[in-house]
């Protein structure tokens, strides 16, 4: 009997391929020592580059390479640095600067240095913020690490709406915005799509629209969220008393009319004029210290007392702009501590700030009112695809 037998062949295999060395930022890791640190206090180009032994032809050859690319006026001390020095003779060949969170600055000490500015990969997340209020809003989204810029931008959007001062537990917010990430790190916040507050019964919403000439945010039916006035001077500080015909002076101690709001804040605490106008008065104001007061349109007058100063260039007949910088909280004249004593008169007749309430002003043309209506379904469809994070 003869019997055969069949060898099986096995196909050849495709052979693997090794990974690649390690490297960082286009630079093989193999051959060099990396340190990471920072730029000392008070360092120059110089005084790095001979404290890692190279020479002052080098520092001026490097500087030469640095022109059109990087200002070295723009070195920093705390920036990022890290440094690699050749394994074997321990000098330094290259240099990674990190001047901003978004760019890095790759320098080669060869013969004839080379030096280029990298840009990072940035990523936009989108970011749903909702909560309630427990102690401030300040407080609250600071509490959960938002930045105080994030929670500042989104007062000046409701500036014209919500009585930031008035705040009880339980009234909520929502916030919707970008946030940038570079490596997986918040390194700023984007735009800010829309925003929602309910402050018991009154909710107040605005949406980023942008046509052109035409940039701001609106309401719900295409009103600027801009008004006339602001709903007060400074931002999240406490109201110390109201407007009242009967008011204990706390200095004097007599029953007098108060005929303004006081709000408690630090010294240097930044007031800005609640509307545009111009400078009526200012100066010594007796007892209300360092004044200022401010007419506006339609027979409106504003009035701030106690300042601890007034801004540059403010003279009367100047024009002011609403939001613009006029003075800084203090404790002059009467006064038991700083605080700004804020007034509003109508015609002559002083009423009450915090019962002040501007019209909205004309909505959207028309034309615009569509692509307005559209911006808003998308922002909604975007908001019911992102989980928000709550307290």
């Amino acid at each position: 009997m003869l019997c055969v037998l069949t060898a099986c062949r096995e196909e050849p295999t495709a052979k693997a391929k090794a990974p690649p060395p390690p490297s960082r930022h286009g630079i093989a890791l193999r051959h060099f020592a990396v340190q990471e640190t920072t730029v000392p206090a008070g360092a120059t180009l110089g005084s790095l580059l001979s404290s890692h032994g190279q020479d002052a032809g080098m520092t001026h050859r490097l500087s030469l390479a640095c022109q059109g690319v990087f200002d070295l006026r723009h070195l920093h001390s705390g920036d990022s640095l890290t440094l690699f020095s050749d394994s074997a003779t321990g000098k330094l060949k290259h240099l990674i600067l990190r001047p901003d969170p978004v760019s890095l600055v790759r320098m080669d000490l060869d013969s004839l240095p080379k030096v280029q500015r990298i840009s990072l990969k940035v990523d936009t997340v989108p970011r749903v913020v909702e909560g309630k209020i427990s102690t401030s809003f300040w407080a609250d989204l600071v509490s959960q690490g938002h930045s105080p810029a994030l929670v500042g931008r989104i007062a000046d959007i409701l500036a014209w709406q919500v009585d930031f001062f008035a705040l009880q537990p339980g009234d909520a917010y929502r916030v919707f915005y970008d946030e940038y990430r570079v490596d997986g790190k918040a390194v700023d916040q984007g735009p800010i799509h829309t925003v929602r507050f309910v402050q018991g019964a009154n909710v107040s919403e605005a949406f980023h629209f942008e046509r052109g000439a035409i940039k701001g945010y609106y309401d719900s039916l295409g009103h600027p969220a801009k008004r006339a006035f602001l709903k007060a001077p400074l931002q999240f500080s406490r109201i110390s008393s109201h407007f009242t015909a009967a008011r204990m002076h706390p200095v004097l101690r007599i029953v007098r009319p108060h005929f303004g709001v006081d709000y408690a804040a630090p010294s240097g605490t930044p007031v800005v004029a609640v509307g545009d106008g111009t400078v009526l008065s200012k100066g010594w104001g007796g007892g209300g210290g360092n004044t200022l007061k401010i007419r506006h349109d339609n027979g409106c007058m504003t009035g701030y007392m106690h300042l601890q100063g007034f801004a540059k260039g403010l003279a009367v007949g100047k024009r002011i702009q609403q939001g613009e910088l006029v003075g800084w909280v203090g404790a002059t004249g009467l006064a038991t501590g700083p605080h700004l004593d804020f007034r509003f008169w109508k015609n002559g007749t002083p009423v009450d700030p915090l019962k002040v309430v501007s019209p909205p002003p004309p909505p959207l043309p028309d034309s615009l009112l569509a692509p307005f209506r559209q911006s808003i379904v998308l922002i909604r469809q975007q908001l019911a695809a992102h989980q928000p994070v709550s307290r």
